[in-house]
């Protein structure tokens, strides 16, 4: 079986994942909706719109305790890569089986520090085709009652998606916590405004949490 890691020389040369838009113009927009470098921005304040072209890899989650985040927004990426419609569907569903309490584990500081959360993962080994790349970053957000119990997130794939439900296991995973931050909040640079149409984002209710 081969193995397929972040830090192979073929790996190196190709930084799709890493400055893929979805990620460049989530962090825009969730930085321009902060008011301090300590703080993170309230979720009623995410404007889908001006995320434009990164929609369907955009989606919302709401932490419900006990290691679950349920999905309530998730772009036709999610889906396409689970092959599903991820109604009320936890966000662990992504992540192999005997990966989910080390994401459990990742994931805590998002809302605890808070802190920003960037994974780089790869597909189970299927014997069918070689293991997909992908990447999940996760923003922290505060509810209306101030409790940050929230986050956004965009997640991209590399590769075609012919097999699909994909689990996926944790190569890395990169935290950074807000109250690390000493430079102020900066505007950030300018952003194609133009709307894009819903059905890229979709609401996600009912359904399992387990």
């Amino acid at each position: 079986m081969g193995n397929y890691y972040f830090g192979d020389a073929a790996r190196d040369k190709d930084d799709s994942l890493d400055h893929h838009m979805a990620f460049t113009r989530l962090r825009q927009h969730w930085n321009s909706l902060r008011d301090t470098v300590h703080q993170p921005p309230k979720a009623r304040d995410v404007q889908p719109h001006i995320l434009g072209a990164a929609l369907p890899f955009v989606f919302l989650v709401e932490n419900l305790g006990g290691e679950i985040l349920r999905l309530k927004l998730g772009g036709t990426h999610l889906c396409d890569v689970m092959g599903m419609e991820l109604r009320g569907m936890p966000l662990r569903c992504f992540f192999a089986y005997n990966e989910r309490p080390r994401f459990a584990a990742a994931v805590e500081p998002v809302f605890t520090g808070p802190a920003e959360l960037d994974i780089r993962l790869q597909s189970s080994y299927s014997g069918i085709e070689p293991p997909v790349l992908a990447r999940m970053i996760l923003l922290p957000l505060q509810s209306a009652s101030g409790m940050i119990d929230r986050a956004i997130g965009a997640f991209v794939t590399k590769g075609p998606l012919n097999h699909a439900p994909y689990r996926f296991e944790i190569e890395r995973t990169d935290l950074h916590p807000l109250h690390a931050e000493t430079a102020a909040v900066t505007p950030p640079p300018h952003m194609d405004m133009k709307p894009t149409k819903v059905p890229y984002l979709r609401v996600l209710s009912g359904g399992r949490a387990s």
